[in-house]
């Protein structure tokens, strides 16, 4: 961001991947990137802070990023986090083949924006990154990559919310919106039992989100069924835009977490829709 360049409305954290198909096929992904795609043709002015290797697949998405987003700054890596994706039946499963390198923040670009969203694939954003994103703007965060754990076979499991750092937490703690997914949490049991172990973790001060597919989203005081469901088409990255948009909308006094959520999944079923 150059100095008197207008503030972004959202600065998004968080690294780059390379996705990878079992036909074969691979592209770069990840949470900035869906993110900046469904960001841009709706006038959000976006930054991003991220980190990627010197794959073709994540040279491409930083080309992307480059020409979607208004700011962008990213870290060089030996290489890029990389995931296989298994889709059936039951749902997808991912595959952690490799990680590696660190978003290293920008604290002054993150001072420029109105609103952040902290959103990290494998854990490339640590609780010190996090702890220099205070200030009085809006943070929101999404727990996915804070709550994956890589066995030895590389398949990824969610992490105990009991596991996770007690300065992670206390740093997120702080933030004003959390989002989880069903799938991301360990503990499978209903919504509202998974919206209470998430306030019983981090504390009073976020609002919490848990998205749920097909049926929305889940608040502690209701859920939000989705605004119309469309088939046939990839799902990924419909999380990072739900929480994206919903953080760079926490600006608007007149918008209640149900409101920022209702509007952000329209733009979720636009998205898909586009992806016919």
């Amino acid at each position: 961001m150059t100095p008197g360049s207008p503030p972004v409305d959202l600065l998004v954290v968080g690294g780059l991947t390379v996705d990878r198909f079992a036909d074969g096929s691979s592209a770069p992904g990840g949470s900035v990137l869906h993110i900046a795609r469904a960001a841009a043709p709706r006038g959000l002015r976006l930054g991003v802070i991220t980190v990627a290797g010197p794959e073709p697949e994540a040279r491409a998405g930083l080309d992307d990023l480059r020409r979607l987003a208004a700011s962008l700054d990213w870290t060089d890596a030996d290489a890029t986090l990389t995931f296989m994706h298994h889709e059936d039946a039951t749902g997808r499963r991912l595959t952690l083949e490799r990680t590696d390198g660190r978003v290293q923040l920008d604290a002054g670009m993150a001072s420029r924006a109105r609103t952040v969203l902290v959103a990290p694939l494998a854990g490339e954003v640590g609780p010190d990154e996090i702890a220099r994103l205070d200030g009085d703007r809006p943070r929101g965060a999404i727990l996915q990559g804070f709550l994956r754990l890589a066995g030895d076979d590389g398949a990824v499991r969610p992490l105990p919310l009991s596991a996770l750092a007690p300065d992670l937490v206390d740093a997120l703690g702080r933030f004003d919106l959390l989002v989880a997914g069903r799938e991301d949490l360990a503990d499978d049991s209903e919504p509202r039992d998974q919206l209470a172990a998430l306030r019983r973790r981090f504390g009073g001060k976020p609002d919490l989100v848990l998205t749920d597919g097909v049926h929305g989203v889940w608040t502690e005081r209701e859920h939000l069924p989705v605004p119309r469901t469309v088939i046939g088409v990839s799902s990924v990255g419909a999380g990072d835009i739900l929480a994206a948009f919903m953080t760079a909308w926490s600006t608007d006094p007149t918008a209640n977490l149900a409101d920022r959520a209702r509007g952000a999944m329209r733009v979720v079923a636009e998205v898909l829709e586009e992806r016919l």
